[in-house]
């Protein structure tokens, strides 16, 4: 127990001191960018995400919101925080590969360079997940990174499809 709480530690201090590297997950073709005026709830659309995938654990949150927000989004993407204008990271407690990222950029250009940035960090979380977890590798080979005009969206779960499902009906 004393080994894994040390592993989760380094875990946290890697993701948050090194952003994140490489590339790999499902990337849907790029959508003609939605009006940047609409806004969602981006509570709701947590909500949403959450329960449509009934096999995460119980995750933790970071949002925008937080005191730290910003060294906490780096530990998921090295995209520039200045070009965000709200986020919420969902994330297993334990260690686990479980994730579930929304970010509504202030500018829909920027939603390519977000989702590389993505792609990165997936590649990073396959680094960190071979040494200590292989058997979760999987959940990344079937990551999904879309979007829907201003917003982008990183899904590492179970059920990436019905997450995503969710994720898409809050733009129609």
């Amino acid at each position: 127990m004393k080994k894994k709480s040390r592993i989760w530690a380094v875990l946290l201090t890697v993701l948050i001191s090194f952003g994140s590297m490489g590339c790999g997950a499902k990337e849907e073709a790029p959508q003609e960018p939605a009006s940047q005026e609409i806004s969602i709830d981006l509570n709701a659309l947590r909500e949403a995400m959450l329960s449509a995938d009934t096999t995460l654990p119980d995750m933790k949150l970071s949002t925008s919101d937080d005191v730290q927000a910003e060294l906490a989004f780096g530990g998921v993407s090295d995209f520039a925080y200045d070009r965000i204008g709200a986020y919420f990271y969902a994330f297993a407690p334990d260690g686990g590969a479980q994730e579930i990222v929304v970010v509504e950029l202030r500018d829909a250009s920027d939603a390519a360079a977000c989702m590389d940035s993505f792609h990165d960090h997936i590649e990073f979380r396959r680094g960190v997940l071979a040494e200590y977890a292989p058997d979760q590798i999987q959940l990344l080979d079937s990551a999904v990174i879309t979007r829907s005009g201003k917003y982008v969206t990183l899904i590492i779960s179970e059920k990436s499809g019905l997450v995503q499902q969710a994720f898409k009906g809050f733009f129609e």
